[in-house]
């Protein structure tokens, strides 16, 4: 995790709150229950290693469903989010990458975060067998702006990405093996709910939909999964957040408010 990976993850699934006569300065960053909790302790240590404060995960229930939580309450660090360019309140058809950071040693990392957030992994049925076996890497936003960040960062390093629009959401999709080899070698993955089922994948030869995510970990428990791209420290994108990074945006250690 760093902090363009953390980035993408509040243009994926994050919202920041924030009212000054009333001191509220909070971010939620929502995830799956059952597939985001090692991701967002993650997310957590890299917060609290720069914010020295503890970010609180949590279930939070509806009627019919239940989501994982993630929120962090630091006002001097929201503050900072906001020098990078990132917007409060609701972004859901405005969001997009701040213009700094579309370079691609930047985008890449933040593209990542946005797959592990609001993208996935899935694999289409073949002719060659009878479970889904063919890959493909999807991104839905419906931020146009994002939408065309996304399609011309991922274009111009050689993926083909294709795009459809249903109602107000865009769908980004990569497909084939070939795509999914480079998105790993030049992007990787992060989040064990992708990374699993990759693992799998390689694994069989296939995929089986619906199987969870202890199942898929076991099925690779020779070793595969620890061993997967974003588990190994040394496959690019997971550094720890760059001391230069933080001394050129003026943001030091933050200490307890």
């Amino acid at each position: 995790m760093n902090i363009y990976e953390f980035i993408g993850v509040l243009i994926g699934d994050g919202y920041i709150r924030h009212n000054s006569k009333r001191r509220v300065y909070q971010i939620e960053i929502a995830g799956n229950v059952d597939e985001d909790y090692e991701y967002f302790i993650k997310i957590s240590e890299f917060v609290q290693k720069i914010t020295s404060r503890k970010p609180t995960i949590r279930i939070k229930k509806e009627k019919t469903w239940k989501s994982l939580r993630l929120e962090i309450n630091n006002k001097n660090f929201i503050e900072y989010l906001f020098r990078l360019g990132l917007p409060e309140g609701n972004k859901t058809f405005t969001i997009s990458i701040p213009e700094k950071f579309l370079d691609w040693k930047y985008s890449r990392h933040i593209i990542r975060g946005i797959l592990e957030t609001d993208g996935c992994i899935y694999f289409s049925k073949s002719k060659k067998i009878e479970y889904p076996s063919y890959p493909r890497i999807e991104i839905k936003t419906s931020s146009k702006k994002l939408k065309s960040q996304i399609m011309e960062i991922l274009n111009k390093k050689g993926f083909k990405v294709y795009c459809r629009k249903c109602e107000n959401t865009y769908s980004l999709t990569l497909s084939g093996e070939k795509m999914l080899k480079k998105w790993i070698d030049e992007i990787g993955l992060s989040n064990k709910r992708n990374i699993s089922k990759y693992d799998f994948w390689k694994k069989k030869g296939f995929y089986i939909p619906h199987i969870s995510l202890k199942s898929r970990l076991e099925t690779c428990a020779d070793g595969t999964a620890a061993n997967a791209v974003g588990c190994n420290p040394t496959i690019q994108g997971f550094e720890s957040p760059s001391a230069l990074f933080i001394i050129k945006n003026g943001f030091t250690k933050i200490q307890k408010e």
